[in-house]
């Protein structure tokens, strides 16, 4: 039976990281499928208009199950000027900086591969993610299986995905990090 999903059903707002690993190996519309939470009780995923434009100018779609927002009004300038100063070395990292801002301003949970980044969001009271966490929830809460998540995971290794594992070694690392009971 699948845990409870109320914990922590979004927002998400993704950064462009995890997006383009997916693109790269096909996968995104399958991610989009394993995020979805349920029928009963839909998760809703952002991505901004950064992130947006980074992933077409890397050559790839963004993904059709995210809206995407802009980082436009008052409250989310102001966060992305702060964030912009504290995350942004180079134009790659414009995509986080707005990812923060708009998770900051809308009580989103940012979904942000890069440890720096999220570390950074983290101890400034973000609530950030990282891409694998929300396919261990999205198997807690029963939208995959372990062995659906496993040859998921995978894929994105075998497409240049970099985890803090090899190949075959996801469901370890989930346990161990306690991500899955």
């Amino acid at each position: 039976m699948a845990a409870s999903c109320k914990d922590c059903d979004g927002p998400f707002v993704w950064d462009t990281s995890a997006l383009l690993d997916a693109s790269k190996a096909g996968r995104l519309d399958v991610l989009g499928d394993f995020v979805a939470g349920s029928p009963a009780e839909p998760w809703s995923h952002y991505i901004t208009a950064t992130v947006e434009d980074e992933i077409r100018q890397r050559g790839h779609q963004p993904p059709g199950w995210a809206t995407v927002v802009h980082v436009d009004g008052l409250d989310e300038i102001v966060a992305f000027g702060k964030w912009a100063m504290r995350l942004v070395a180079s134009p790659h990292d414009r995509g986080e900086a707005t990812v923060a801002a708009w998770a900051e301003s809308h009580s989103a949970i940012a979904i942000v591969d890069d440890r720096p980044a999220s570390q950074e969001m983290r101890t400034s009271g973000v609530h950030v993610h990282g891409s694998l966490w929300i396919l261990c929830r999205a198997v807690r809460c029963g939208r995959m299986n372990e062995r659906t998540a496993e040859g998921f995971v995978n894929t994105l290794v075998d497409n240049g995905a970099r985890f803090p594992f090899a190949r075959g070694g996801f469901l370890n690392w989930a346990y161990t990090q306690k991500l899955l009971p």
